[in-house]
């Protein structure tokens, strides 16, 4: 008899030793395994092919999604979304419009925004601009902002000689060095007979005496 039963469960096939149907699940199939594991009790030969069984099954479904097969219950979640997708459509669609349309703002955005950078101030051309421009506005602003911009244009030369790598004690004193002898420079102009006549007729003394040095600082922020 057991000769008979041993021969008998060699002839089923996989889905028959595990009482499964083909197609199944692989939480059904593993649910069948469980049950008849527990059924074959100490009877090792039994386990062993339901285990085998078990196996088979498990490299046929992997082997099944790798070619590109699907299987029931995927098929029929892939219909449900389309009847979904279907029914919103139909039944509203202005909300689908909408969905589209940011959908394809987000893309034309992606595609259409161009990349921005922002202008090195390390620019030779810029760092000569803005030294000009305030130049410019010494010149036309009042004498009471002579301080403010050769204070400004300290501090400018200050951060550059850090950036550079240089330490921040010695950076202060290359730009209060120049700033003096811009001073300098501007009080030697006072004493000039010519200079005078200019600043009584157009600018006055105290911006003659800031021009060398503002003149002084931004050549340092350029050059050093």
């Amino acid at each position: 008899m057991d000769s008979n039963n041993s021969k008998n469960n060699n002839e089923k096939t996989p889905y028959e030793v595990l009482g499964v149907n083909q197609g199944a699940s692989f939480e059904d199939i593993q649910k069948a395994r469980d049950i008849k594991v527990k059924e074959a009790g100490e009877d090792l030969m039994l386990k062993a092919k339901i285990e085998s069984s078990f196996d088979q099954l498990l490299m046929g479904s992997l082997k099944a999604r790798q070619s590109g097969n699907v299987s029931s219950a995927a098929e029929s979640a892939s219909q449900k979304e389309k009847q979904v997708n279907q029914l919103s459509n139909n039944n509203f669609p202005l909300l689908s419009k909408i969905r589209n349309l940011n959908i394809n703002a987000n893309n034309s955005n992606q595609n259409s925004l161009p990349k921005i950078t922002a202008p090195s101030f390390d620019n030779f051309l810029i760092k000569l601009s803005v030294g000009i421009l305030f130049l410019i506005l010494l010149l036309i602003s009042p004498d009471s902002n002579n301080r403010l911009l050769l204070s400004i244009s300290t501090i400018i030369l200050t951060y550059f000689q850090i950036k550079s790598g240089k330490r921040f004690i010695s950076s202060l004193g290359w730009s209060v060095t120049l700033l003096s002898v811009g001073l300098i420079f501007g009080g030697l102009f006072e004493t000039n007979s010519f200079i005078r006549e200019v600043s009584n007729n157009s600018l006055s003394i105290e911006k003659i005496q800031s021009i060398p040095a503002i003149i002084i600082l931004w050549i340092g922020v350029i050059f050093l």
